[in-house]
């Protein structure tokens, strides 16, 4: 990531390829600057957003429309408390890996299982432990001339005693392949019965910014956790991101928050 910082210092004009950024797009940039002028003109918001610490699972306001969001546009039974704030994706999952998997109290070693590959390389590192992952290469289905879909090989998936959690990317990052509604599902059962959560990495994904253009539903549950990201609506630079989880992950990345930023920005 070095270089993005780099290049953006310089007066040399320079077009970002990675498939990461976000377009910039003139119409939405004037939307979400006209929001935010009306927002620090109102009385007293501009000095608490830079004179004040939110508490460490984020901010209230914020956290309550996301979860009004996600009741009228998915149907989901999730209040304020089942919504915590991090600096960025990224961030999501760095906590979740590592309160997952790894090291235990029990002195067991426990991985994240990645049910299909290739999948996000940003994972790779997430994990303060060697060998946190376990994976499985996909079925490969095709469907024509130069075209093909990524299925998860049921037949061969396998969830081990050591496995803490089940997760996915969806769309998964690189590869754009969006599991099906019936392979969520499955997942979600197979989580279940092992009793270890499934995490999906929504941040292409549903309910925004619905980066997705196949027939798909967007799925929450009790022991499913949805992590949602801000950048790929066009704002990157906030470092915005969400997760919708039952009340004891959401308390465990607060706790998260407050040893290492204090609270989220």
């Amino acid at each position: 990531m070095n270089d993005l910082g780099e290049i953006q210092s310089t007066q040399r004009p320079f077009n970002l390829l990675g498939g990461g950024n976000p377009a910039r797009i003139p119409e939405v940039e004037s939307r979400f600057r006209l929001a935010i002028e009306q927002l620090v003109r109102q009385d007293g918001n501009f000095e608490h957003f830079i004179g004040h610490y939110d508490g460490p699972q984020g901010n209230l306001l914020f956290r309550q429309s996301i979860a009004e969001l996600l009741k009228k546009e998915c149907g989901w039974p999730v209040e304020a408390d089942n919504i915590a704030v991090t600096n960025g994706s990224q961030e999501s999952f760095f906590i979740l890996f590592n309160l997952f998997a790894g090291e235990h109290d029990d002195n067991q070693f426990r991985r994240i299982l990645l049910p299909l590959t290739p999948e996000y390389i940003g994972y790779f590192d997430a994990g303060l432990g060697q060998d946190l992952f376990r994976t499985y290469r996909p079925k490969i289905e095709h469907l024509g001339p130069h075209r093909f879909k990524y299925r998860v090989d049921f037949d061969n998936l396998t969830v081990a005693a050591d496995v803490g959690a089940l997760c996915v990317s969806r769309p998964t990052n690189p590869t754009g392949n969006v599991l099906t509604d019936a392979e969520l599902e499955q997942l979600r059962q197979l989580a279940a019965e092992h009793n270890v959560p499934l995490l999906i990495d929504g941040a292409y994904g549903l309910p925004f910014p619905n980066i997705v253009f196949s027939q798909a539903t967007p799925m929450w549950d009790d022991n499913t956790i949805v992590c949602l990201s801000l950048s790929k609506i066009g704002l990157p630079g906030v470092r915005t991101g969400i997760v919708v989880a039952n009340t004891q992950v959401t308390q465990a990345i607060r706790g998260a928050n407050a040893i290492l930023n204090l609270a989220p920005s």
